[in-house]
């Protein structure tokens, strides 16, 4: 028989209960992953109540709201909020996706849970690490190309 043991800051436990400060009549709740590796400890799933009354619609809103009204210290990645940058993605109830496009209302009933993306390494909370994704890119150069020299001023669309 084999004994097998998970490395070590694997083991995720139970973090903190951000409770409403008073009642509300459409409260989300949110399971989130945090992790600071500065601090030595393994991840946690701490836990954020949100009025859906005093929020926007997407998952995106409630982490910004988390952010700025309940704990400053949550690290995410946001940038262009219309689904066409990416910086957004993590895995929302088990589907990787991008929180700016993720309505609330799509979720599951209940108290849904936000981790990062399972294929990536994570940096803090909900930041993956993106140097492979950028080296990966440089390899296949995406991106328009010509063999011009570059105008004086701007280069004009056709």
């Amino acid at each position: 028989m084999s004994e097998f043991t998970l490395p070590a800051n694997s083991k995720v436990g139970e973090g903190k209960h951000w409770a409403l400060p008073r009642p509300a009549q459409h409260v989300k709740s949110f399971r989130i992953y945090r992790w600071d590796p500065a601090e030595n400890a393994n991840p946690t799933m701490d836990t954020f109540d949100i009025d859906r009354d005093r929020c926007g619609p997407m998952v995106l809103d409630a982490l910004v709201k988390i952010n700025d009204q309940i704990d400053p210290t949550l690290a995410y990645r946001r940038s262009c909020r219309e689904g066409v940058c990416g910086s957004c993605a993590m895995n929302i109830d088990g589907v990787n996706t991008l929180a700016c496009l993720t309505p609330m209302d799509s979720l599951k009933k209940g108290t849904s849970r936000i981790t990062p993306l399972p294929h990536m390494q994570v940096l803090k909370d909900l930041v993956p690490d993106l140097s492979g994704l950028y080296a990966q890119y440089e390899l296949i150069e995406p991106w328009l190309q010509t063999d011009q020299p570059p105008p004086d001023r701007e280069r004009h669309q056709s």
